[in-house]
């Protein structure tokens, strides 16, 4: 037989998926911040009566109807734990690859598009499985800002570097 534990959180159980929302989401500035289950990868997840779901989804449907099949959703805010509809666009996986915030992992200068050549700093930048050189730069500083100018030129979906430029 099992034991309760008296110092455990009590387990709420919600009536509906909508009443779950609810309790379970907090303002934070614009985004509507999921404080309930998430995922490693970052995204929330809510029971819809029938499966486990990621919630951006689950509310942008809410809000918006059907997500087209073979399409992403892509936070416009960057923040995965977000389930605002208004932070989300259905977009195709490359446009919503193009929106990334950082670097990717294993980059050593910690600036996306931004590597070391000596003791300077190299610039490149994928666009349609082609490389675009960017310049050779003395700092950081100005090979990061080279980086988003070549973004802001190749890509049509990142918010991100439009919002830094």
């Amino acid at each position: 037989m099992t034991v309760p534990n008296p110092t455990a959180p009590k387990r709420r159980i919600f009536k509906s998926p909508e009443a779950s929302f609810a309790h379970r989401t907090k303002r934070e500035g614009d985004c509507l911040i999921w404080t309930g289950a998430i995922r490693p990868n970052g995204y929330g997840v809510i029971w819809d009566g029938q499966r486990v779901v990621r919630v951006h989804r689950w509310n942008y449907e809410r809000h918006h109807g059907p997500i087209p099949a073979g399409t992403d959703l892509d936070h416009i805010c960057g923040n995965r734990a977000c389930a605002n509809p208004v932070h989300l666009r259905v977009t195709t996986r490359k446009q919503n690859m193009e929106n990334l915030r950082g670097a990717y992992r294993g980059n050593a200068s910690g600036v996306r598009g931004v590597s070391r050549d000596g003791d300077k700093w190299r610039v490149r930048v994928k666009h349609n499985y082609r490389e675009y050189y960017g310049g050779v730069y003395e700092t950081i500083a100005e090979a990061e800002q080279a980086a988003i100018d070549l973004r802001n030129r190749l890509f049509t979906h990142n918010t991100a570097d439009r919002a830094a430029a």
